[in-house]
């Protein structure tokens, strides 16, 4: 069972809350009995606050659930009689309650009006006539039915003794008045109406329930029937009150003495700072803080734009009104450092020589060509124009291409300041924007941050990770990045904690990413998109002998003369060991070389001083420091089979070849054909195996083969490796050529390779990675590669040194496809 509140707090806290007065009269009432006539038989509702006394009326609210329940049985059952007692323990009832958890001694009243509120809930108002004596519990449900008797204490009223308890009261209360105004309205009504009651006993009862005695002291008071007994405890709480409210008062003074005290110190201060400004004393904190700041911006005001000069002067001013103590103080102070310390009409000169900026380009990074010609063309823009803006790049490429590394280039062979940040992963867009200067430990964007850094207008900020920005409850940074990335806006860029316009459109952008797909299409369309390509074995060679071997070998303490890496050894590592797109994973395996060399060399010299030959790492000896090669040339079967054809595809590491395996299996009345994959195809490689096959069966008779064979045959596709997902559409002329090939028992021409996206048709779609896959086609001695006509165009882009000793044919049309690897003749009307 809940208990019943009759403290004015929500019913969700407590299970029964007391409802407005206005609420209470429009409730609709029963017939009302004398007090006298109170029954025996009540209902028990337990209250945990304080007790109440005869006399009171209780509008209440009862929530839905076991006690409103109750409630509505004693209007049925009982005319509206209810007892209430006050539970043992004041704290919410973690279970039902039971007739041992309330006090013996109550107060009985009767409900006089009630009516159904929302969700269930029962607002009600009873009116308590008694103290209520329980003695036996009759039955528990559906509600505690208790019974007991009223008590009544005789009052003689000519007894001089309870006349003087009664003025004393009285007297107690007048002085508590002055002293409390939570109760003082109450107070002055009891006093008011003392006239008008019903004898000491009522007057006692309403005293004590006026106080702030703990619910036990007051519990005691309602069951103290004997009048005399009554008014000497009320007379005790009333006397503790009356102390606890002096104390408070006493406590209350000399706050206000401090505060005052306070007061009189802060005018004193200011006079004492006026007066040492009047006799060039020495300056006190706030007055050095204003100069400092004032000289700031007097440095700074040329460059400044008008909404900056005019914000600053303003924020000066406000500074030299606000107290040093005061909160907004610092944050004032904060907002007029950043306002000073950016720099406002402030650039660094651009090296617009183009060929000496071409030169140091290539000195630091190899290949890239396209990324360099772009940076040249900008400069030279520049350079007829004098100015000094800036740009938006964005470098789409595998992970360790260089991407991050050629805009540390870009920023030193132009001149400029550099500053990076990765917004991989950001999700608050206060990161870009700012911060309000409401909040504790509030920054301006990092924008502003990066114009503070530098200490110039036009700066490189390189923006890592472009394609991993996130989305929250905070913002979605992308969005916010829109301004930052739009030529058209950045020269009026709103930074929220500065509350004004910064020209952000002399920065030069450079953002990177890996996918393109990541970025979104709003955003994509504010920059210039270059892409990086993956290094080919000939640059990854090159960049290794040039830049990777020398910096690792100076970072493990190694001199050319101890260890040397050969040729055959960088290329052994590069084919083997890193065949991934970019060059991160090469320079990590030259690093654990030199780390195993070093550790080598300082073991060899604890024991002799002795000069000895530098370490040479060859194809045959690099085994030896990384460990068996993971990787491995793709191998080509010596004799092609019918059913196998070589495909070409696109992974993380790079191009590789596939060798897509076909089988069928005869199938009897008992069995049925069909189709069967492996390999762990994704969805769209499946859809495309699914398209082959029916091509091929609807163009079976004019491609030679048996009208009946995909009805008599299981026919099972495998790609390999069977541990790796594949999927992709450019596979499906492959997979097309390996079931024709098997359905006519013939195999296609030796070292043939090919790729593209097969339609429903039959035309042949373009697809990505061309570079890629043309590398796979030397590595594995590919002497004819099959490419979609569409991809002509990136195959010629392609250096000379890549494509040199391997025929490419281009198609339109699968038909061509059968006609150069299988030799099938295109017939009329194909």
């Amino acid at each position: 069972m809940s208990d019943v509140t009759d403290e004015n707090v929500p019913p969700d806290d407590q299970p029964m809350d007391e409802a407005p007065q206005a609420e209470a009269e429009r409730l609709p009432q029963l017939p009302a009995l004398a007090h006298e006539h109170a029954p025996k038989h009540i209902v028990a509702l337990p209250i945990h606050q304080r007790p109440v006394f005869p006399s009171m009326m209780l509008p209440m609210v009862v929530p839905q659930g076991p006690l409103a329940d109750a409630v509505r049985f004693a209007i049925e059952h009982h005319q509206g009689w209810v007892g209430f007692f006050l539970t043992r323990e004041s704290g919410e009832p973690q279970g039902p309650l039971g007739v041992a958890d309330l006090y013996e001694v109550g107060a009985v009243g009767r409900i006089t009006r009630h009516q159904e509120g929302e969700d269930g809930a029962l607002q009600m108002l009873a009116q308590v006539v008694a103290r209520f004596h329980r003695k036996a519990v009759i039955s528990d449900q559906p509600a505690l039915l208790v019974s007991g008797e009223v008590l009544k204490a005789e009052a003689d009223p000519d007894n001089p003794e309870l006349r003087a308890y009664a003025i004393a009261i009285v007297t107690a209360l007048k002085d508590l008045v002055p002293h409390n105004p939570v109760f003082a309205d109450e107070i002055r009504a009891v006093l008011g109406n003392y006239n008008t009651f019903d004898g000491p006993g009522r007057l006692a009862d309403l005293a004590a329930s006026l106080t702030t005695a703990k619910r036990e002291d007051i519990q005691e008071i309602l069951e103290t029937v004997p009048l005399i007994p009554r008014m000497e405890r009320v007379l005790s709480l009333l006397s503790r009150e009356s102390e606890i409210t002096q104390l408070k008062g006493r406590i209350r003074h000399q706050i206000e003495e401090k505060i005052s005290e306070q007061q009189r110190k802060f005018f004193l201060t200011e006079q004492l700072k006026l007066i040492k400004e009047e006799l060039g004393l020495e300056s006190d904190e706030k007055s050095l803080e204003l100069k400092r700041l004032g000289e700031a911006f007097a440095e700074k005001r040329a460059g400044m734009s008008e909404e900056a000069v005019q914000t600053t002067e303003e924020e000066l001013r406000k500074l030299s009104l606000l107290d040093p103590h005061s909160p907004e103080y610092g944050v004032s102070r904060n907002r007029l450092e950043w306002l000073t310390d950016l720099p406002w009409g402030i650039r660094s000169d651009d090296n617009l020589d183009l060929s000496a900026l071409r030169s140091g380009l290539d000195r630091d990074h190899y290949g890239l060509e396209e990324v360099k010609e772009r940076i040249v063309e900008f400069c030279g823009v520049r350079r007829l124009k004098q100015d000094h803006g800036g740009g938006i790049i964005c470098l789409i490429g595998p992970p360790g291409t260089g991407k991050t590394s050629i805009g540390i280039s870009i920023a030193k062979q132009l001149g400029r300041k550099f500053f990076r940040f990765s917004v991989g992963g950001m999700r608050d867009e206060a990161e870009i924007k700012g911060h309000r200067r409401t909040y504790i430990g509030a920054l301006p964007g990092k924008l502003a941050q990066a114009l503070r850094r530098c200490g110039t207008m036009n700066p490189v900020v390189l923006l890592d990770e472009i394609d991993k920005l996130g989305r929250s409850h905070q913002g979605d940074p992308a969005s916010a990045l829109l301004e930052v990335l739009d030529p058209e806006q950045n020269k009026d860029f709103l930074d929220h904690y500065l509350d004004l316009r910064l020209d952000l459109s002399q920065i030069l952008f450079v953002c990177t990413a890996n996918d393109l797909g990541g970025i979104p299409e709003a955003l994509r369309d504010r920059m210039e998109v270059i892409r990086l390509a993956g290094y080919v074995e000939q640059e990854k060679l090159q960049i290794a002998r040039s830049y990777l071997v020398p910096k690792q070998r100076a970072a493990h303490g190694l001199s050319q003369a101890q260890v040397r890496v050969l040729d055959s050894g960088l290329k052994v590592l590069v084919r083997n060991y890193a065949r991934e797109a970019g060059v991160r994973h090469a320079e990590q395996c030259l690093a654990r070389i030199m780390r195993k060399v070093a550790t080598a060399i300082a073991s060899r010299d604890e024991g002799t001083k002795k000069d000895a030959a530098p370490v040479r790492i060859s194809k045959d000896s690099i085994a030896d420091y990384l460990g068996k090669p993971p990787l491995s040339d793709d191998e080509l079967l010596a004799k092609p089979l019918p059913g196998v054809v070589t495909g070409l595809a696109w992974t993380a590491m790079g191009g590789a070849t596939l060798e897509i395996e076909a089988i069928a299996i005869p199938v009897s009345e008992a069995s049925r054909s069909g189709f069967q994959l492996s390999g762990q195809l994704g969805e769209v490689m499946k859809e495309s195996a699914g398209l082959a096959r029916s091509y091929l069966r609807a163009h079976a008779e004019r491609l030679g083969l048996a009208a009946d064979w995909f009805d008599s045959h299981l026919l099972h596709l495998h790609v390999p490796a069977g541990a790796t997902p594949k999927d992709g559409p450019s596979a499906g002329i492959t997979m097309a050529c390996a079931m024709c090939s098997l359905a006519l028992g013939k195999s296609v021409k030796a070292r043939l390779g090919m790729t593209g996206e097969l339609t429903l048709s039959g035309r042949v779609f373009p697809i990505g990675g061309v570079r890629e896959k043309i590398v796979a086609a030397r590595r594995s001695g590919l002497k004819t590669v099959i490419f979609p006509r569409a991809n002509a165009r990136d195959y010629e882009e392609l250096p000379s040194h890549l494509v040199s000793g391997v025929k490419v044919h281009f198609v339109e049309h699968l038909d061509e496809v059968l006609q150069l690897a299988l030799d099938i003749a295109r017939r009329a009307g194909s």
